[in-house]
């Protein structure tokens, strides 16, 4: 491994004295501070030497750890420690990628250094934009509540098992905890069913089904003008010609008794739609019955919800797909009717 000259800054003295040599341009940025024994090693560029120990510092040598083995984080903090001081505990610690688009969920108090914070983001986890999840989604069509802290607005390109779904996060929600459940829809032997999707957002379960299952075809319905823009989108995107996409209210979808399998991929409010996805079901049809319950509670719910409109059913599993709220999941019931 490459060695480089690394500058002797005694711990107590680092926050001060880093700082100052990266203004003076003597830091080798594209190597790693390195910590031993009550002090920071760090990475000096060449002819650099006698401003150090002009400083009263002594030199070293030592391997040149590349900067980008750090984690992302560490470095996000370390850049933004002299504007924020102790607050750099309170930065994000997570974040979701979509494409080059990073969302973070950022404290409040956070907001008035938001263009460096999203900058800072932006330079070390190479992402064009990015934008704070203010309060997460809300209203019948799920909408995100998002602030562009840095870079342009507009739409992404995320890839996952196979599928390019383009969608803008201002405008609609990619929830990454259902990853596990589109991964699932990719697997399913559909072949030669008729499949309807009451609830298919941008083609979330649609789009990986469609593609990879073996269904004849797929009615995906979206009530929400954006959220069906981009699942049109990402149909020609993804080169899928078996699913027939309607906009409009899933309960306006007009037959009886006509589909294989059915996915009701919502939350929250699912059970109103339960009547309607029994007359679209044929005999044996399976559905695959998403909502929120508090845990350990789950089947009991499922049984009180079908037991209202279906004489005859199978619970064939219940899966737990992600928290939702303290006591509370996501969980997805397959059901034969």
């Amino acid at each position: 491994m490459k060695q480089v000259s690394e500058a002797v800054v005694p711990a107590d003295r680092a926050a001060e004295l880093i700082p100052y040599l990266k203004e003076q341009g003597c830091v080798d940025l594209s190597a790693r501070i390195t910590s031993a024994d009550g002090v920071k090693l760090v990475p000096i560029l060449p002819g650099k030497e006698d401003t150090i120990r002009s400083l009263g510092l002594s030199l070293t040598s030592g391997p040149a750890y590349s900067e980008e083995s750090r984690p992302p984080l560490e470095r996000i903090r370390e850049r933004l420690e002299g504007t924020l001081g102790d607050r750099t505990s309170l930065l994000p610690d997570k974040w979701e990628i979509a494409g080059d688009v990073v969302t973070v969920k950022m404290d409040p108090s956070l907001f008035e250094y938001g263009e460096l914070i999203g900058r800072t983001y932006a330079e070390v986890l190479s992402a064009r934009s990015v934008l704070a999840d203010v309060s997460g989604v809300s209203g019948e069509f799920r909408e995100p509540d998002m602030t562009l802290l840095y870079g342009p607005a507009g739409e992404s390109v995320k890839l996952e098992n196979g599928i390019r779904y383009c969608f803008d996060v201002t405008k609609v929600m990619f929830a990454s905890g259902n990853l596990a459940e589109r991964k699932r829809m990719k697997c399913l032997d559909c072949t030669g069913e008729t499949v309807v999707d009451m609830f298919c957002g941008i083609g979330y379960f649609t789009l990986p089904l469609a593609k990879y299952s073996g269904a004849r075809r797929v009615f995906a319905c979206e009530k929400n003008p954006n959220s069906y823009r981009f699942l049109l989108k990402n149909l020609a995107l993804n080169g899928i010609d078996n699913v027939i996409p309607l906009l409009g209210d899933n309960r306006d979808i007009p037959g009886r008794a006509f589909a294989d399998r059915i996915l009701m991929g919502y939350v929250q409010t699912t059970s109103v739609f339960v009547p309607k996805a029994l007359e679209m079901a044929k005999p044996g049809c399976i559905i695959h019955y998403h909502d929120t319950f508090p845990v350990g509670k789950e089947e009991k719910m499922v049984r009180e919800i079908f037991d209202r409109d279906c004489g005859d059913y199978t619970i064939e599993r219940i899966i737990e797909v992600k928290s939702f709220a303290p006591g509370v999941s996501h969980y997805v019931a397959d059901i034969r009717v």
